[in-house]
């Protein structure tokens, strides 16, 4: 059984090791806080997540908590911070050499082998019911999953354009961005509304991705400008 000091940052574990406790580093005390964090937002929900019961969870004292996150909010921002850096992974060198709809199409694949697909979700329907006590939160998964997803997408439409593959101005590529994500995943509703919705990555998920994309690449080949502000002028619904 692992104890924790109160005023020392070191684990203590009596029982198989002797001699001078174990110091763990700051990286190494943020994990196992966040880990607890999301262990109870996933039980009990955001609400009643308190930082006594993180802290006897994460096995060490209140005040080493607030050490390094000042408040509650402040503590769940960086659990939905670190859930999304690990669901939305950059590209690697290898596929960085790939054409761009291949490099969307992995953009667009969540990194789920990474972090729980259900615990995500949970993560996700806490903050959701939480929203009107911490409104933060609420915006905060907009900026840190979903808005980090569309600026990853947008920055590879603007590579894809340096490159020559498509021809796309910056303002461009991010209204494009957010129109391709939506149309590339699926509502978020139809698995926060059903607890049996399948999370799993299926042939359906993938093909819808792709199918996204063709039809992005295929609008850019027409002769109409594709932008807000284009549409927004010609005011007159779709070409014939």
């Amino acid at each position: 059984q692992i104890t924790m000091m109160q005023d020392m940052d070191i684990v203590t574990e009596p029982q198989c090791r002797k001699g001078r406790p174990v110091q763990i580093c700051a990286e190494k005390r943020r994990d196992l806080i966040l880990d607890a964090v999301e262990g109870f937002m996933v039980e009990r929900g955001l609400l009643h997540t308190s930082m006594d019961n993180v802290a006897k969870r994460a096995g060490m004292s209140k005040r080493t908590v607030y050490e390094l996150f000042e408040s509650r909010e402040s503590l769940f921002a960086e659990c939905l911070s670190r859930r999304s850096h690990r669901m939305l992974a950059p590209l690697t060198p290898a596929q960085k050499s790939l054409p761009l709809a291949q490099r969307l199409e992995e953009l667009l694949t969540f990194n789920f082998p990474r972090t729980s697909a259900r615990q995500s979700v949970e993560v996700l329907r806490s903050v959701i019911s939480a929203a009107r006590d911490y409104p933060g939160l609420g915006r905060r998964i907009h900026t840190v999953c979903l808005g980090r997803l569309y600026d990853m997408v947008a920055a590879e439409l603007v590579e894809g354009n340096a490159r020559g593959e498509i021809s796309v101005t910056v303002e461009q590529a991010a209204e494009h961005a957010v129109m391709l994500t939506d149309m590339a995943l699926e509502s978020p509703l139809s698995v926060l509304l059903d607890p049996d919705a399948d999370l799993e990555d299926t042939e359906d998920k993938a093909a819808r991705r792709r199918l996204a994309i063709r039809i992005y690449f295929q609008a850019l080949q027409g002769p109409e400008e594709l932008s807000i502000a284009a549409c927004r002028a010609s005011g007159d619904g779709p070409a014939a």
